[in-house]
């Protein structure tokens, strides 16, 4: 039997369980329990009190083979469902699914566990959001050169750097707040959304409109998709995952970081007393998390292609093309994700922070770190500042000491220019507190 690395080797068993056969099962049942209790408020005199009660204490007896026996008859998994439920409720047989549509139960739990689903990542990316603000802190005021084009620049602090991720898992928190507050609920829109069967069934409008409230109000939605063919727009799973490739995309920009900071020994991901790096040197402490999350992002982020592809080729009130590509691309990209938030948050709680190496590539650079207060101080005394970039640029890129030109150190024993790192972090420590200061909300409210 084949077996997915997706929750065996990469697993989330919160989401799994969201996005689980068996779950599935349960809410669909669970959907026709609360349209037959609406149903039946609604006035719809052939639903019962016995057969609701049947449906209650027989929602979870799930027998998996029997069901695919029926799907394996009717080639349709919600008409299988429908009858194995029915062998269980024979009381209720006559008004389970009555006036629903497949994309009833289908569109609705899919919101159902996408919504759900969010939560949970949120409630992980936070997590992520405070560890990376206890390290902002704890190094607040450390020195580290900085790097443009990947080469050596002025100095940041560690704890800016920190930040400067955070901000950016920030924005990613922002954006799933909005999208769970506005995500909406299908409700029952008939075959091809013009609610006839409904209103066949229950008479007038203003019942139609009751029963898409009373729907909504019992998943805590806060409001109805009004505008549908058979199915809700796949605009909306194309939102999603625009918004989980978003997150996917933050977590490779970080970890990318921690890989090259890796290399150059700065910052270390935690090495196990047994771990091996390498079957063949011995010596290898590679950041195999670190790579492992940049790989699995990669899949997420070009999930995003395949939901936008899905979402263009659904022909006027729907087409089944969807139904096959959504049963992977949502329950895989959430537990990933889920996964990898939560692999970053572990290897962030457990780096080592090599502040020697830190503070020995800072000493060595620091020639280079004053260029930028040469100028400005030779500037006060009344020198040309593109001549003095010239000469320090002259010097610099030869490797020779700028202590070497008469006029640059002239400026520098005129002022006074020391060599003291922690006078070149600029306004590192306060861009810190004031980004802390204004993010000191939990984002799960």
């Amino acid at each position: 039997m084949f077996d997915t690395p997706v929750g065996i080797r990469y697993s989330h068993k919160n989401l799994e369980h969201i996005w689980s056969n068996t779950n599935k099962i349960q809410l669909m049942r669970k959907l026709w329990i609360n349209l037959a209790l609406c149903q039946k408020d609604l006035g719809v005199k052939s639903i019962t009190e016995k057969g609701i009660d049947e449906m209650q204490d027989n929602k979870d007896m799930i027998d998996m083979e029997s069901i695919q026996n029926f799907e394996d008859k009717f080639k349709h998994d919600i008409v299988a469902n429908i009858h194995e439920f029915g062998k269980l409720c024979p009381n209720a047989q006559s008004f389970i699914h009555l006036g629903a549509t497949s994309n009833f139960i289908n569109d609705n739990i899919d919101l159902i566990r996408i919504k759900k689903s969010l939560l949970v990542i949120k409630g992980e990316l936070y997590m992520l959001f405070l560890t990376l603000k206890d390290l902002s802190l704890k190094y607040i005021d450390t020195p580290t050169l900085a790097y443009t084009h990947l080469q050596k620049a002025q100095l940041t602090t560690v704890g800016k750097r920190f930040t400067m991720w955070n901000s950016d898992i920030a924005l990613d928190l922002e954006e799933l707040n909005d999208l769970i507050n506005k995500l909406p609920f299908k409700g029952i829109k008939g075959t091809v959304g013009s609610e006839d069967s409904i209103l066949q069934l229950l008479g007038t409008s203003d019942k139609c409109n009751k029963l898409n409230h009373m729907l909504m109000n019992s998943y805590n939605f806060e409001k109805n998709i009004e505008i549908c063919g058979q199915t809700y727009s796949r605009k909306y799973d194309v939102k999603v995952i625009q918004c989980l490739s978003n997150i996917a995309q933050t977590l490779y920009k970080i970890m990318s970081d921690f890989r090259l900071l890796s290399s150059k020994m700065e910052i270390i991901e935690k090495f196990g007393n047994e771990q091996v790096g390498s079957s063949a040197m011995p010596y290898k402490k590679n950041p195999i998390t670190c790579e492992k999350i940049c790989s699995l992002s990669r899949y997420i982020i070009n999930n995003q292609n395949n939901m936008t592809q899905t979402y263009i080729n659904q022909w006027l009130e729907r087409s089944l093309d969807d139904s096959a590509i959504k049963r992977i691309v949502l329950p895989e990209s959430f537990v990933l994700l889920g996964y990898i938030i939560m692999e970053s948050n572990e290897c962030f709680k457990k780096c080592i922070i090599n502040e020697e190496i830190i503070k020995q590539n800072v000493k060595e650079h620091m020639n280079h770190i004053i260029s930028e207060k040469v100028i400005i101080e030779g500037v006060k005394l009344g020198y040309n500042r593109q001549d003095l970039h010239e000469k320090l640029r002259s010097c610099q890129t030869v490797n020779r000491s700028i202590y070497d030109d008469s006029l640059l150190k002239f400026i520098i024993e005129k002022a006074f220019i020391i060599k003291d790192p922690r006078q070149y972090i600029g306004l590192c420590s306060e861009q810190v507190e004031h980004f802390y200061g204004f993010h000191n909300k939990e984002p799960l409210d």
